[in-house]
């Protein structure tokens, strides 16, 4: 049996095309592995803490966080995770900021080798990035999904140890006359192109 951690950070509800597009992933994945069990962690519903001088302090002294041991608890027992960014003025949504800040912890996530270099310890995952967008940027020049969402999230997800990340894009969602089929686009889940 895997497990399978879906987060969502858009505000949008059952309207969302990136919580659409994570359940469509999800399906794929139970389907490969039945008796998965899914977990759903709503940072909208959960609306994580921002990080403060406190949270910072708290951090550095390893006192107890109990929103930050659960949310990293539940990441380290996932096997797949189906992480949900639709793109906000070029960024992520403030909720999945602040998710982020409260996962990057010394001696949970992050710790030192020997000669000091920082090291992942979150090893063995795959994420899977439902990524989606208003806007439609492919031969535009200009790539904001791929240079701001896609490369931040890479980058701090191998910080903390995850090297399998392979995205999935929806753009134009805005589009009066948008509409989408979101099984296809991931139903080669296994051979979906990873992230370098």
């Amino acid at each position: 049996m895997k497990n399978i951690l879906h987060i969502i950070s858009s505000p949008m509800g059952d309207r969302s095309h990136s919580i659409k597009l994570g359940r469509a992933i999800i399906k794929q994945l139970v389907l490969k592995h039945q008796k998965s069990k899914v977990i759903e962690r709503n940072l909208l519903a959960d609306n994580p803490p921002y990080l403060d001088s406190l949270h910072i302090s708290a951090f550095f002294k390893n006192e107890k966080l109990s929103y930050s041991d659960a949310i990293i608890a539940e990441i380290k027992e996932a096997d797949f995770i189906v992480l949900g960014a639709p793109m906000y003025n070029f960024g992520v949504h403030a909720a999945l900021k602040a998710f982020i800040d409260q996962i990057v912890r010394f001696g949970h996530t992050i710790s030192y080798q020997e000669d000091g270099t920082k090291i992942g310890l979150l090893k063995g995952k795959i994420v899977y990035l439902a990524i989606t967008a208003g806007g439609n940027y492919k031969n535009s020049g200009f790539d904001p999904v791929n240079d701001y969402i896609v490369n931040y999230l890479n980058t701090i997800l191998n910080y903390i140890g995850i090297d399998t990340i392979i995205p999935f894009i929806i753009e134009g969602t805005a589009r009066p006359d948008f509409v989408v089929d979101y099984e296809p686009i991931c139903s080669d889940i296994e051979n979906a192109v990873q992230v370098n």
